[in-house]
């Protein structure tokens, strides 16, 4: 609904197709930073933050169009508002308690069954902050999900109205499917998350490991105690539930990540920033090697450059060099130099040669760059048909993605609806070559592609 919307508003482009991600993850970011807020100083919120948006899987998240950007801002907002709604006798909470409900609805209404997971996640902090014992806090919860739900009861009813019963029937089946609940496969699921966080989380898990010990510790002073276990429900039971659940339901889907991601950057900002001479060894070294993988990136770039456009190419070189740039001084400054940087700066240099890399790259096409042979495709028909372009036979993926980049596509059920005066061009499955150059001598086709 939201991407249509979009479209509809703003006109069929990349830009509008993606702008509810961004959207989402503008709103996502700022309630995560506000979150962090409660627990950390702003300097450390800051970090924590900056961290998140330089995680690839998030920054992926950000630009692809799909609904887990908006999944995950409606989960970081049922944490903020569980988290706002302290003093329960104040009005105000209960509005938040409220949007918490709506929030849970809305999540089921956008990713269905795998919204279950982080809710079960949350039971801890809904536990530690007392709120499972208070009735008015169910009542109010109740009637946020009750009006969170219309969105999703107006979709259910409309399925009934176009296919009866068989049509929910699919969209659960369809669901369970996704979210393998019919697989138990704990034993290869947990490898596979597990990798994929190290990688996708980069270089986050390089902040945070070394960090663990100060699990214990809370940067504000005020009401240390009952803070401390609500920040431990979020960032350790929290994380530690969402992955056993879903591993022990056996999928294998990456992105299902992305709403354990932000609890485990939460866990930066408890970093202690206030310099100290010989902390941060592990990270300037690091910074060095991260320097040296910026310039052979840099290098393989140029190795590259013939099958690259010039402004992807300069763009992308660019980037890794300034970032190669902050890294070295990073590490220079640690082991070469008597004036030493601060630890945030030192960690605002090694996430901003994070997110200027992969923006860079990204932006220009050299990385997560996903569809190319069909874009390619489509880029080469709109400058040689300019008459139409009819498809025949093609997978439903592959047709709609055509049919988004293509000027003026007409999808074809069988050949016999083409007549012999319609000109254009066809483009068809590979399989259906014989056939379709059979079946078609007469027509007025001036190209023929097969893929």
């Amino acid at each position: 609904w939201a991407i249509s919307i979009s479209l509809k508003l703003f006109g069929i482009s990349d830009w509008a197709a993606r702008l509810p991600s961004v959207v989402a993850g503008y709103i996502a970011t700022l309630l995560f930073y506000l979150t962090a807020l409660k627990y950390f100083k702003p300097t450390n919120s800051f970090v924590a933050t900056l961290s998140l948006i330089a995680m690839p899987i998030y920054f992926q998240a950000l630009r692809t169009v799909g609904p887990d950007m908006v999944f995950i801002a409606l989960i970081i907002a049922q944490i903020y508002f569980l988290t706002s709604a302290n003093d329960l006798s104040r009005p105000s909470s209960y509005w938040r308690i409220f949007g918490f409900g709506v929030c849970v609805s809305l999540a089921f209404f956008v990713r269905s069954l795998v919204a279950l997971i982080p809710l079960v996640s949350l039971l801890p902090l809904i536990f530690v902050m007392q709120y499972w014992r208070n009735k008015a806090f169910w009542m109010w919860v109740l009637g946020g999900l009750l009006l969170g739900s219309t969105p999703l009861l107006i979709s259910l009813f409309s399925v009934f109205g176009d296919h009866g019963y068989p049509g929910l029937i699919s969209l659960i089946s369809f669901a369970s499917r996704k979210a393998g609940v019919t697989k138990l496969n704990f034993f290869s699921s947990i490898p596979f998350y597990f990798t994929r966080l190290i990688i996708f989380t980069f270089p986050a898990f390089v902040f945070l490991l070394p960090r663990i010990q100060s699990f214990g510790k809370l940067i504000r002073p005020s009401r240390v105690h009952a803070l401390q276990i609500e920040l431990n429900a979020l960032t350790i039971l929290f994380p530690l539930i969402y992955i056993i659940v879903l591993s022990f339901i056996g999928t294998k889907h990456y992105h299902y990540l992305l709403p354990l991601v932000p609890l485990l950057a939460l866990n930066i900002a408890r970093m202690d920033l206030i310099f100290k001479r010989g902390t941060f060894k592990l990270e300037t070294s690091f910074a060095g090697v991260m320097f040296v993988l910026y310039m052979l990136g840099a290098c393989a770039l140029c190795f590259k450059r013939d099958y690259l456009l010039d402004a992807a190419f300069y763009t992308g070189f660019f980037a890794i060099t300034i970032s190669s740039i902050l890294c070295f001084y990073a590490f220079y400054s640690r082991f070469f130099s008597w004036r030493q940087l601060s630890p945030f700066a030192l960690v605002f240099a090694f996430l901003m040669a994070q997110y200027l890399t992969i923006f860079a790259l990204s932006a220009s096409g050299i990385i997560w760059s996903t569809n190319k042979e069909l874009k390619a495709l489509a880029s080469t028909v709109n400058g040689e048909c300019k008459s139409g372009v009819y498809l025949y036979g093609l997978p439903s993926k592959d047709e709609t993605i055509l049919q988004f980049y293509l000027d003026h596509s007409y999808v074809l059920p069988s050949l016999g609806g083409l007549s012999a005066e319609h000109g254009g061009c066809l483009v068809a499955v590979e399989s259906s070559k014989k056939q379709v150059l059979e079946g078609l001598p007469g027509h007025k086709i001036s190209n023929f592609y097969f893929r």
